[in-house]
């Protein structure tokens, strides 16, 4: 059995030898496709994982008017917590002074923004979650209207959640998953028939082998054996090259870069690299044996 696999080994590799100029652009185009389809992955967890966090983070705020009585407030609290839908605990009251002293902190004690404020616009609030960030909508709604409850402008919806950024959000992230399928299924075809067309000019140049070894009683994965290692090989070498790219253009470069551009100091998580090098290798030898085996089927037919 060793020998029989060493003389595979030692067939595909005398193959990409003597075809050397289509075998390497074969790997070129499945190091092409590994090193979008690693970017792709690792920027689609961010994407994803960023996407998540944006729905669970989700505050719906209901804006206080100014001149709203004790037992207003206590009416529109009492109606949150026994809404269906909203979170357990979550209710919490931001008066005028909280509201301030947060937008301080975000902007920074020396904004000119705040240098230009008389006094403090902000409104008091009350801050709550949904249970479900799909039910979002509805809880706000159900709240919407309550006497003390400043009224709703245009484009300034009360209570408010963020509608907007969060869609905003979640499309860009479905384009950017589309997109990115997209351009790795158009690649992973001409990976694919790249390395067919690699395999097919070794067949053709050993087909009298190929016919001898039909004829005296080889059987089909003995004689597609050594191609389909030859096609594999060349999968596996554009992988693993793409790996190394990957490790010098993203994971030194751009993965911190993105950490904090996307997560806001707070890391959403993204695919462990070690588990994408793996997801390529596998990716490669797929591609390589899809290749192969395709190409072989019309030629076994002796």
């Amino acid at each position: 059995m060793e020998t029989r696999w060493k003389f595979f080994f030692l067939e595909a590799i005398k193959s990409l030898r003597g075809n050397f100029a289509t075998t390497m652009a074969a790997v070129v185009t499945v190091l092409v496709v590994m090193f979008i389809a690693g970017i792709g992955m690792a920027l689609g967890s961010y994407v994803y994982n960023y996407s998540n966090k944006i729905r669970d983070d989700v505050t719906i705020r209901a804006y206080l008017e100014d001149s709203a009585t004790p037992k207003q407030l206590a009416t529109i609290q009492r109606t949150i917590t026994s809404t269906p839908g909203v979170a357990p605990n979550s209710l919490q009251f931001i008066s005028k002074d909280d509201a301030i002293l947060r937008l301080k902190k975000q902007l920074g004690e020396d904004s000119e923004l705040l240098k230009l404020t008389l006094g403090n616009p902000l409104p008091a609030s009350f801050e709550f979650k949904a249970v479900d960030p799909d039910q979002t909508a509805a809880v706000a709604k159900a709240v919407a209207g309550l006497p003390g409850l400043e009224p709703p402008q245009s484009g300034l919806p009360n209570p408010d959640y963020g509608a907007g950024k969060a869609d905003r959000v979640l499309k860009t992230a479905g384009t950017i998953t589309i997109v990115m399928a997209a351009m790795g299924v158009v690649l992973a075809i001409a990976a694919v028939l790249l390395i067919g067309n690699t395999i097919r000019l070794s067949i053709f140049a050993r087909r009298r082998e190929v016919e001898v070894m039909k004829l005296v009683g080889a059987t089909n994965w003995f004689v597609r054996l050594p191609f389909m290692i030859e096609g594999m090989i060349c999968g596996v070498t554009g992988a693993a090259l793409a790996a190394i790219l990957l490790a010098i253009s993203y994971q030194t470069l751009l993965a911190d870069r993105i950490n904090s551009t996307m997560s806001g100091g707070g890391s959403p998580g993204s695919l462990p690299f070690p588990l994408l090098v793996v997801l390529l290798i596998f990716a490669g030898l797929g591609i390589g044996a899809l290749g192969s085996g395709l190409t072989m089927r019309r030629f076994l037919q002796v």
